[in-house]
């Protein structure tokens, strides 16, 4: 068994989310657990406040960067992204430095540009920003800044720009930014020699007026782009082109039941790693919704599975896709599911108390 360490970020402090709610934050910023075979976890430590919602780590695994999620950092309307060194054996994070981002919210990071830049995505500034990653881990000030514009047909959820992610695709060739306010993923080019995007470099890829884009993930091939709608409730799926950065829409499928009327958003989308299966959070009607993927690239539903617990904000998938991991956030607790690796069922395995958990992410380290 490899030394498998799980990160899970959390809302250290208040704060006023979008929809206008207010999250207690009483988390410990991230927690690091050691799980072992049977999927028990084990607290290490606990380091990064405030509030480190959102996570990601370098390709080698010895550094974690994190967003801290604030309207304002230093005086200034900014959230602010960290840096750590990560200590394998015991689990220790190191605090190495903390840059500004550019815009309030910051809710996503991601790693781009063969892992030399850190791509940061504001919610409630409508923008996102590009870090240099210096040798030692620590990161620089923003080589590269973009503020959208534009509304949506919600007024309550889209009067502004919402960036909620921003990742490169899996060719490098492209920066795509999710923005909830807007109804699209933008696409950028981008030159990494200097870590700066170019604007419409191709079309933006549209979801439907209102729906609320909020997060996608591509499947290994890179053909395929799997987007969740937040306000919608849905999963859209599109072939993608990485050489153009096109897309053509395919499907649409609900992430609820038929006869659900709870006010409900859905969060997090995942791919297991066998590829196989497809798996999006609902928060409202608190449940993980399951797909089997075919190899034209569309979905066929196959569950939606209650978490009996509230607020299923983030989860991910052990690299040896045995096991989905997912934070409640408003349960302050841990749900561990093992995976059918016929046919992608989840079963509850155990619950680990963890306070306003919301994100999750894995390392296996030798």
């Amino acid at each position: 068994m490899k030394n498998r360490l799980v990160f899970v970020g959390s809302y250290s402090q208040p704060l006023v989310l979008g929809s206008g709610e207010t999250v207690p934050g009483n988390g410990e910023g991230v927690t690091v657990y050691r799980m072992d075979a049977a999927g028990h976890l084990a607290r290490l430590s606990a380091a990064g406040k405030p509030n480190p919602t959102y996570l990601a780590l370098s390709a080698d695994q010895k550094f974690l960067y994190t967003v801290n999620e604030l309207k304002e950092y230093h005086e200034e309307p900014s959230a602010a992204v960290s840096a750590y060194a990560v200590d394998p054996d015991s689990g220790k994070l190191t605090f190495l430095n903390r840059r500004m981002t550019g815009g309030a919210d910051a809710c996503c990071v991601s790693i781009g540009g063969d892992g030399r830049y850190l791509l940061a995505a504001n919610f409630t500034g409508g923008s996102f920003s590009v870090l240099p990653i210096l040798p030692d881990g620590s990161l620089a000030t923003a080589s590269c800044f973009i503020q959208h514009y534009g509304s949506g047909p919600n007024p309550t959820r889209q009067a502004s720009p919402h960036v909620h992610q921003v990742m490169s695709d899996p060719a490098g060739r492209h920066v795509l930014v999710v923005d909830l306010g807007r109804d699209e993923i933008a696409v950028y080019g981008v030159d990494w020699s200097t870590g700066c995007v170019v604007p419409n470099a191709a079309p933006a890829i549209p979801s439907d007026p209102g729906d609320g884009p909020r997060q996608f993930v591509f499947d290994e091939s890179g053909k395929f782009l799997y987007l969740v709608t937040e306000l919608s409730n849905t999963v859209r799926v599109y072939a993608y082109d990485g050489d153009s950065g096109t897309a053509k829409f395919l499907q649409s499928l609900p992430t609820l039941p038929n006869d659900c009327v709870a006010d409900t958003t859905s969060a997090c989308i995942k791919l297991h790693p066998c590829g196989e299966f497809l798996y999006a959070s609902n928060r409202g009607y608190d449940s993980i919704a399951s797909y089997r993927v075919h190899q034209d690239g569309t979905l066929t539903p196959l569950s939606i599975m209650k978490t009996d617990g509230r607020t299923p904000r983030d989860f991910n998938i052990t690299p040896d896709g045995g096991f989905l991991l997912c934070g409640l956030q408003d349960s302050n607790e841990l749900i561990l599911y093992g995976i059918n690796p016929l046919n992608g069922q989840l079963t509850e395995l155990e619950r680990t108390p963890c306070n306003s958990p919301t994100a999750v992410l894995f390392a296996d380290y030798e």
